[in-house]
């Protein structure tokens, strides 16, 4: 018997994916979450074969969550259950040890097939999802500074106000940019913000 634990704010997916689950005789839900405090408890405490973690949730994100685990559960296998396919998600979650990446929107069986292949130490990446984590791996990450920056272009403030938030000098800002344009692969501000965007690297 594998057991699963599900870690996703919504009750009512919950609700939907546990019916989905009496498909599978084979699989046992054995404790249930909303936050990534509980994906960390559930992880100490319970050692489920399998667990199934948001990427979006309020507070700490199902990444940040997944780290955590990782960190005091080394052995604990995580798959992330989501409806993002934004790059920066796929990315970041792969590379901080997700063992799988599915879409929300998959069918239960693809779902089941998916908990029981990472319980026997298998990986469960849909084809669309590993290329994006190939591509995404091949480019120059922003850092967090430079994350900062992007969130206060997208809010509209100029270098000099941006400066004067971060504590830094215009010319410091001016390199960020240079240095934003090529990780990005873009020319200006509004497509530096369009293409983080799009990416995930910045909410909208």
């Amino acid at each position: 018997m594998t057991t699963l634990a599900i870690v996703d704010d919504h009750a009512l997916f919950r609700m939907g994916l546990k019916y989905a689950l009496t498909l599978a005789k084979d699989i046992s839900l054995v404790a249930e979450g909303e936050s990534a405090d509980d994906a960390v408890r559930i992880a100490r405490e319970t050692r489920p074969d399998v667990m199934l973690l948001d990427v979006r949730m309020p507070g700490e994100s199902g990444v940040a969550g997944l780290r955590r685990v990782l960190d005091e559960e080394s052995a604990q296998r995580v798959v992330m259950l989501t409806t993002s396919d934004a790059e920066e998600d796929i990315f970041q979650a792969v590379k901080a040890g997700a063992m799988g990446y599915i879409l929300k929107g998959t069918k239960p069986e693809t779902l089941i097939d998916a908990i029981r292949r990472v319980a026997t130490d298998g990986m469960a990446f849909p084809e669309e999802v590993w290329n994006v984590y190939k591509m995404r791996a091949g480019m120059r990450s922003v850092t967090p500074r430079e994350k900062e920056v992007l969130e206060l272009i997208a809010k509209g403030c100029s270098n000099q106000e941006i400066a004067s938030m971060l504590g830094i000098s215009p010319n410091s800002i001016k390199m960020h940019l240079k240095h934003i344009f090529e990780k990005l692969e873009v020319v200006d501000r509004a497509e530096a913000v369009a293409t983080a965007m799009r990416r995930g690297v910045i909410q909208g």
